[in-house]
């Protein structure tokens, strides 16, 4: 009789568990998260171990921003059902949204192999994909997606992003064109469009597109940046200035837009004025931009720069009289602060009105005849650069695979120095590879770029594809030599040979297609000629 009334029990708690539990999804399916998750946890008095109530408190408890218990809730649910592919689900989108990307990956990865046939997984899979740097399967699994959901407007958006870090710019409008088929209204969706009819060099249905998008969502980061980039790159910068202030997007922002404006041509209204300088980007951008920091300084204004420290050496060289400070320091008083790259804009620059200081760095002349002594010896000394950033994340299409050097073999009076500080491993051509001196050590120490600027001021040209080495020989005035992709970044402009940011520089452009070996082809020649013999 005991164990009978013992099992009643048993039944009795679990049906009330249950029952709490229904209760407790319809109060969260009305918006009432804190009667639900009050619901469940009585659930879970009454069966501890309920897997089902457990991931759904989770959920409410991630909702409420309250990750780390979600975290424990969704763990609890899969070590008591461990085939709960909800569970592993909604983990990997806790996981995503906190930029654990490899873990969240993990997640999908279980959840996708438990339901093969829900396209939610799929397509959240694929966006954890792309954030570690696996476009391609990223692609396939936005395609799952699709062809589980055809009408799935998130997965054709994700596909359309997987294929433009593919360089894939036509197969990424197509996807774009289907996310807004399948919605007339999808902001995203036009944002999109835009960025892969730019590359494919429709400018003006690009900027259709971005107009689009920003009539359905005006306050869009995106459409607003990327339209602003696109009128920079075609010299429309009185309105390119504006949109570029967009860059940042929503809770990334390291400074607020500014309203500052800084008269360069009237010394007079700059003096006194102390102004915070916070850099935005990366390394060659701070190259670029720190023109302006010389310039204010030099027309009196009081300029403090917080940059990495790494980089103070380098800049210093200008002799602009700077106050120097940790990139994440902005306390103090200060008439103005704002990002470095939107110094242009508060300076009102204008294609016509560039500043173009050359040089405006200099290498130690310490480091340069250290570099002189190992560089001697007879012939035209060229610095190559063909690879960027490692960093998936950077566009891999502006690195050059080594083969596509080979055309330099034909200059036979050169020596080439390789102006790499990380050596890529892709098989070098051969004809070069014993012309070809690298060093060990370049830049080892805490600061950037000092031993890079005293190679280059030993170079008669430099020949690179990286942006940081581009800024920097032509911050150092010399003369260089840019390799760029057909459609490149905005600061490169399009269609034109010379940089009216560097008066040394000259850019050399792929054709459509992108096809390095023939920029080469026409490069060689021309140095042939610009140094006979």
């Amino acid at each position: 009789m005991t164990l009978h009334l013992g099992n009643a029990a048993i039944r009795s708690d679990n049906d009330a568990a249950d029952d709490l539990y229904q209760a407790g999804l319809r109060e969260q399916a009305a918006g009432r998260l804190d009667a639900a998750i009050a619901l469940f946890d009585r659930a879970m008095s009454l069966r501890p171990e309920f897997p089902e109530a457990l991931c759904s408190g989770g959920y409410i408890l991630q909702t409420k921003g309250h990750a780390a218990a979600a975290l424990a809730f969704y763990d609890r649910a899969l070590s008591l059902k461990p085939d709960y592919a909800v569970a592993w689900f909604n983990r990997g989108c806790l996981l995503m949204a906190h930029k654990n990307y490899e873990a969240a990956l993990e997640s999908f990865d279980q959840a996708c192999a438990l339901k093969p046939g829900d396209a939610n997984f799929y397509c959240n899979r694929g966006a954890a994909l792309v954030s570690v740097g696996r476009a391609a399967e990223a692609a396939e699994d936005q395609k799952r997606a699709l062809a589980l959901k055809p009408d799935f407007i998130k997965a054709a958006l994700n596909l359309g992003n997987a294929l433009m870090r593919l360089g894939a710019y036509a197969g990424a409008r197509d996807a774009y064109r289907r996310a807004i088929e399948l919605k007339a209204d999808y902001a995203s969706g036009f944002a999109g469009l835009g960025i892969a009819l730019k590359e494919l060099g429709q400018f003006s249905e690009a900027l259709e597109a971005f107009d689009e998008a920003l009539r359905l969502e005006p306050d869009s980061d995106e459409a607003l940046a990327n339209k602003g980039c696109l009128q920079l790159l075609l010299g429309n910068f009185a309105a390119g200035w504006e949109g570029y202030e967009h860059r940042w997007f929503k809770g990334q922002r390291l400074t607020l837009i500014s309203s500052a404006k800084f008269d360069l041509r009237a010394p007079a209204t700059l003096a006194g004025r102390k102004i915070l300088v916070v850099n935005d980007h990366g390394l060659g951008d701070t190259i670029q931009f720190f023109r302006y920091i010389v310039l204010l300084a030099e027309a009196g204004a009081e300029v403090t720069f917080a940059c990495p420290a790494k980089m103070w050496r380098l800049l210093d060289s200008s002799g602009a009289k700077v106050a120097w400070r940790d990139d994440k320091d902005q306390s103090g008083d200060f008439d103005a602060t704002l990002s470095l790259s939107s110094l242009p804009r508060a300076c009102e620059t204008r294609l016509e009105t560039i500043p173009a200081p050359a040089p405006y760095l200099r290498a130690e002349p310490d480091r340069v005849a250290h570099w002189r002594a190992r560089m001697s010896g007879e012939g035209v000394k060229i610095g190559l650069c063909w690879s960027g950033s490692s960093d998936f994340r950077v566009d891999p299409r502006r690195s050059i695979p080594p083969v596509h050097l080979a055309p330099l073999a034909e200059l036979p009076n050169a020596r080439f120095f390789s102006l790499q500080k990380e050596d890529v491993a892709s098989p070098f051509p051969k004809a070069l590879e014993g012309r070809l001196i690298r060093f060990d050590g370049i830049d080892s120490g805490p600061d950037a770029f000092i031993d890079t600027a005293a190679i280059m001021a030993n170079l008669d040209l430099v020949v690179t594809c990286d942006t940081s080495i581009a800024h920097l020989a032509g911050a150092l005035g010399r003369p260089v030599w840019v390799a760029l992709k057909h459609i490149p970044e905005w600061r490169w402009m399009h269609a034109r040979a010379d940089s009216p940011w560097y008066p040394t520089m000259r850019l050399f452009r792929c054709a459509d297609g992108d096809d390095w070996t023939a920029l080469f082809n026409e490069m060689t020649p021309e140095i042939r000629r610009k140094f006979p013999g």
